[in-house]
């Protein structure tokens, strides 16, 4: 009689912990669902933030692009609202070096100049230990397309960007 109870015992906690384990990864599923909703809640918000910085990034761009019509002050002025112009730029030429460019220009030039070969603005934000963002990204692309337009870089081939090459006479090639 005593072995009986024993194994009613163990057949028992055995029913126990079955039931329990099944709680427990029901709950541990359900947290899991809800934890995977969260995140891809969070990613779309986060997506939704990026747009809003590009946006803002690319309206900037195409209003300093129509602030003025000389080339060398293009994009120089105020905005119009009061808002702070963006950086001034000015075409390369003769005399002119990086000490001429505005400081955020002049870590983007120095960082295309360094690198060992074409640079996308992507690895640029890397280089520049920027976070690799769509914003950062669209905002490096605005500077370099806008240091190809004055002739201090060129756009080797879409979306890649090196030096100006020794001997180049033409600023804005290849914008």
């Amino acid at each position: 009689m005593a072995r009986w109870c024993l194994e009613a015992v163990v057949v028992s906690m055995d029913g126990l912990l079955d039931a329990h384990e099944v709680a427990v990864r029901s709950r541990v599923q359900a947290l899991g669902d809800e934890a995977a909703r969260v995140a891809a809640q969070f990613a779309e918000a986060q997506l939704a933030l990026e747009h809003v910085a590009v946006t803002r990034a690319t309206l900037a761009v195409v209003l300093a692009g129509n602030a003025g019509t000389d080339p060398q002050t293009q994009g120089a002025d105020v905005i119009g609202s009061g808002e702070p112009a963006p950086a001034r730029v000015p075409v390369c030429r003769s005399g002119l070096t990086e000490a001429h460019l505005p400081e955020g220009y002049r870590r983007v030039w120095q960082a295309v100049v360094t690198a060992p070969g074409p640079i996308r603005a992507q690895q640029l934000a890397a280089a520049l230990a920027l976070p690799v963002t769509a914003a950062k990204v669209e905002g490096l692309r605005s500077k370099l397309k806008r240091l190809v337009a004055r002739g201090w870089i060129t756009e080797c081939t879409p979306g890649s960007f090196a030096p100006v090459p020794t001997g180049s006479v033409s600023p804005g090639v290849g914008s």
